[in-house]
């Protein structure tokens, strides 16, 4: 099954999603929230790089009522692949692109009033027969873009005025898992300045991942998770991860490569850019095409990092320095022909799963 996906990608690596994980972690976010609430699912940066349009259909499949991205591009790439669910572009509105919003029946997001009235207003009035649509963002401390909480009714006045319709209103917080404190204070100002907006049934939310794990924000209309449908914790200090993974979520996607050369160095012999790593001993070193250009890090040089024998279960640790499109690792033997590394595992394991180690190296 390997050789033929090496075959097929013309690659010596691939990324697997496991899409079992997924669907479990999308049970779990169900589980946090109250049964009335929906969830929008954060499938912006190609679902956080899993692939964002098989993800995106995997998780329609699995009922979820309502996606978000980061741009118009990537609402557009979705619908071409025939996703229908209501679509949000959590990134600012911009006047510019509003014939891509209505030829794709996308939901801008709007922290001020200026793009809306730069459009012509038969075009506000007339998309797809009925008024369009927009999801105000408010900056309850986050301090990146959103009207300010004392600022909402007078944005929500204007809008009203353009006669656009205020699809929801909604927040994000700031801090991680850990920020109880930080993220509640943050949710408190938001109902605080958005509570006149209930009686319009304007949809509220604010949970994301930190929110989802805390269970802070997930009585109102939606979640908004992103990173835990994949199993990626929001921050990825120590005592975060150990909730994230108590919760039950886990990791969909690892890495998996094959050595494209591999010998038998003796004792003495400096390997990779510098030398900086010697063979003490008669040593297996094998070649890994995969370095810091495809995100593998340098920091992960010199035994930091691991690569594990997906036959044996054995971890082999790197050795040299990472390259641009390549690593060595030390193998205990000869490997087998048909052996496997996985440069990624999709657990939580020290050296190769992402969240432990990066927590521990800064990476």
């Amino acid at each position: 099954m390997e050789a033929e996906i090496f075959n097929a990608t013309c690659c010596s690596n691939y990324i697997r999603v496991n899409l079992d994980a997924i669907t479990k972690n999308v049970s779990i976010l169900r589980s946090l929230a109250k049964k009335h609430t929906g969830m929008i699912a954060a499938v912006k940066g190609g679902c956080h790089g899993h692939g964002g349009i098989p993800v995106t259909q995997h998780l329609s499949r699995l009922g979820v009522e309502e996606f978000a991205v980061a741009t118009v591009a990537e609402g557009r790439s979705l619908r071409k692949a025939g996703i229908q669910e209501k679509m949000h572009v959590l990134g600012n509105f911009k006047s510019r692109e509003i014939d891509k919003y209505l030829e794709n029946n996308l939901i801008p997001t709007v922290s001020w009033a200026e793009d809306l009235k730069a459009v012509d207003k038969e075009k506000l009035s007339q998309a797809n027969g009925g008024k369009f649509r927009v999801n105000i963002k408010v900056d309850s401390g986050m301090s990146r873009f959103g009207v300010q909480c004392e600022d909402l009714h007078s944005l929500v006045q204007t809008i009203d005025s353009l006669d656009v319709q205020i699809n929801s209103i909604f927040t994000h917080f700031a801090g991680g898992i850990m920020d109880r404190e930080g993220n509640q204070a943050q949710l408190d100002r938001f109902l605080d300045c958005s509570e006149d907006y209930v009686a319009r049934n304007i949809p509220r939310h604010a949970s994301a991942t930190s929110g989802c794990c805390q269970q802070i924000g997930t009585d109102l209309d939606y979640i908004r998770p992103g990173g835990a449908i994949y199993g990626l914790c929001s921050v990825n200090d120590i005592p975060s991860s150990e909730l994230f993974q108590e919760l039950g979520f886990r990791p969909a996607m690892s890495v998996v490569a094959e050595p494209t050369f591999y010998k038998l160095l003796p004792a003495g012999r400096r390997i990779g850019y510098d030398g900086l790593y010697t063979t003490k001993e008669p040593e297996w070193i094998a070649n890994i095409a995969c370095g810091w250009s495809d995100g593998y890090r340098r920091k992960l040089s010199l035994g930091v990092g691991a690569v594990k024998n997906n036959r044996t279960g054995e971890l082999c640790p790197i050795v040299g320095r990472v390259s641009m499109d390549s690593c060595t690792v030390r193998l205990p033997r000869k490997p087998e022909a048909s052996d496997t590394y996985s440069l990624l595992t999709d657990d939580f394991a020290e050296k190769t799963s992402y969240t432990p180690f990066t927590g521990k190296r800064h990476t």
